[in-house]
């Protein structure tokens, strides 16, 4: 089966793919219901034939060329008379080896699951194979899958909003996901925010027929970590700065479209820094920077990010973001991600990516150097492990780690109320969560175990899917090196004074580009992209909050003690200290996320 390739304007409104099925006679019908509800990915379908066990489909764009080969973002369609495959996405091998939806297909007969292992890249993959079906997400978590069982049946979909588009799929909140939203400012695992919708862990597969139900497996593993010997020349801090740049070098450069400009998103950071100077210099005079901030009176980083634009000699664009340019679409965003947006940033880059897509389709990023290199978050963690200081009780360390998100984790009492208290079991739905990760067998240091968990929670459910619905709100297919699957893997490989060491954090990244940026950006300490909320709710954002959380909606929404939200709102720190901006965020997009998901208002 063909497919027409898109012309340069259509390319700039079509957006990312999207990939839908189920099992089950009526397979067709819901597929036309899903595909309804995800034409916002596109205007290309490809679907296998009708056939009582399934409908898969997805939207497409052409191939990009790169350096290094080509790839598909929008991936394909395959099948015979016995299986049948879709991919959405692009994907590479970790071998030589074909990534044709046609090739993939014949090699699955032959392999069948142990063909996931040499897969990388940002896809999510659906496999038909008999009775079976098979719903793959990447390695990292770039790409996102959902999944429910209804009637009898089996559904799937790259967005929550095609299963609940499903006639008589129910629209009820988890109850676990209230707190867990609170902790995290997302939801973790593979629970979601509604009851009866599951998300595939990242670098998982899930499997399911009639008669087993469905099943989860991992495929792809990272944390072994070989024991190493700063005596042996190849374990010597060149060797691994040395390794870190080569990888670092391929992973941009197997992203990279050749021909026309390429975007990156320019904080002025270490990470987006790093970026920018590797992407530059694989593609010199052809780089659009972009560098966004809330105003001269707020705290910025614009003269970081100016100095590595001026450095690397990239096309570099300051982009303000104001209150009134983005509360209009507030709830465009919450539609676009199928999720309250917990962090305040999220609303910034969504605005960015509607500013960048006037000039470029694909735009590098800098995420992923905390979660794989130790970024400073971890240091507080890290000290309490070495020197105590609190009561080492059972699951000390996994109530340690959730407080140190600096949500609402300490607010979780006050804010419920008391039916909602009730059902929350914290052994079960907090700190279950991160338990498996410290009794893990491997990897065995300390440093290496957090990040083991913010890549595998932080990472896949809520940085690369935010990054990707953002972007791909606008048409921009995201790339995001430093979450590459070699980096990975040589991060937990690295001794863990190549990462944090003395207080001093990413150091194998610093050495590796000190001559390529300026020192002031190398020598920085991280402050991060601080989103003024806690000004705004006080100023522009006083009058809309207290509309969104009136006394009466947060009455028929039913979940949080009204009076507490009004001392919230009121800026009455003297009982409990805390991020009152940060929680006031979380709370107003939870509350936008109820009536648009919920209740079904428009968006």
């Amino acid at each position: 089966m063909g497919f027409a390739r898109l012309e340069l304007h259509e390319l700039r409104i079509a957006l990312m793919s999207a990939l839908y099925g189920s099992s089950g006679s009526h397979a067709a019908r819901w597929a036309t219901h899903m595909r309804a509800h995800l034409s916002h990915r596109g205007s290309k379908v490809a679907e296998t034939p009708d056939s009582p066990l399934g409908v898969m489909g997805h939207r497409r764009w052409p191939k990009v060329q790169t350096s290094t080969g080509s790839f598909d973002p929008e991936g394909g369609a395959a099948w015979d008379s016995g299986a049948a495959l879709v991919l959405s996405g692009w994907l590479r091998r970790t071998a030589s080896g074909a990534t044709e939806p046609q090739a993939l297909l014949e090699e699955w007969h032959q392999l069948g699951v142990e063909l996931l292992a040499s897969l990388e890249g940002d896809f999510v993959l659906a496999i038909r194979d008999g009775e079976r079906f098979y719903l793959v997400r990447d390695p990292l978590g770039a790409r996102t899958a959902y999944f429910s069982q209804l009637g009898g049946c089996f559904a799937f979909a790259s967005e929550v909003k095609a299963l609940l588009a499903l006639p008589g799929h129910p629209r009820r909140l988890r109850a676990a996901a209230l707190a867990q939203f609170l902790t995290f400012s997302f939801v973790p695992g593979s629970g979601t925010m509604l009851e009866g919708v599951s998300e595939v862990p990242a670098g998982h597969f899930v499997s399911y027929d009639e008669r087993h139900g469905v099943r989860t497996e991992r495929y792809f593993h990272f944390e072994h970590s070989p024991a190493s010997s700063e005596l042996e020349p190849e374990n010597s801090p060149d060797t691994w700065v040395k390794r870190f740049r080569t990888t670092l070098e391929h992973a941009v450069a197997e992203r990279s479209p050749s021909g026309g400009p390429i975007g990156v998103a320019l904080s002025g950071g270490l990470d987006s820094s790093i970026v920018t100077a590797e992407v530059a210099h694989q593609h010199p005079g052809s780089v659009c920077t972009y560098a966004l901030h809330f105003g001269a009176e707020y705290p910025h980083e614009l003269e970081f990010a100016r100095k590595v634009a001026q450095r690397c000699r990239t096309q570099h664009t300051e982009v303000e973001i104001r209150p009134q340019s983005f509360l209009p679409d507030l709830r465009r965003m919450i539609w676009s991600l199928d999720e309250p947006s917990g962090d305040p940033i999220t609303m910034p880059n969504f605005k960015l990516a509607e500013h960048m897509r006037r000039d470029v389709r694909f735009v590098f990023n800098g995420e992923g150097g905390d979660p794989v290199f130790g970024g400073p978050k971890n240091l507080p963690m890290l000290m309490q492990h070495v020197y105590g200081g609190i009561e080492r009780g059972p699951g000390f360390r996994e109530r340690a780690y959730l407080a140190s998100y600096r949500r609402a984790y300490e607010e979780i009492e006050r804010l419920l109320l008391p039916e909602w208290r009730e059902t929350l079991d914290r052994e079960r739905d907090l700190e279950g969560l991160i338990t498996p990760f410290f009794a893990a067998r491997e990897p065995q240091g300390f440093l290496e175990k957090l990040l083991a968990i913010n890549i595998r929670l932080k990472g896949a459910h809520l940085i690369l899917p935010k990054v990707e619905r953002m972007t791909a709100a606008f048409g921009i297919t995201p790339l995001s090196p430093l979450f590459d699957e070699k980096l990975v893997r040589l991060a937990f490989q690295m001794p863990g004074r190549m990462k944090l060491a003395a207080g001093v954090e990413k150091i194998v990244m610093k050495r590796a580009y000190a001559e390529q940026l300026p020192l002031e950006v190398i020598k920085r300490p991280k402050s991060g992209m601080r989103v003024p909320v806690s000004f705004w709710f006080r100023g522009e954002l006083r009058r809309y909050a207290r509309s969104i959380l009136s006394r009466r909606a947060v009455r028929r929404a039913g979940w949080f003690d009204p009076e507490r939200v009004q001392q919230l709102l009121a800026y009455r720190r003297e009982d409990l200290p805390g991020r009152h901006g940060l929680r006031l965020w979380m709370l107003i997009t939870l509350e936008l996320w109820r009536r648009i998901v919920l209740e079904g208002e428009r968006p």
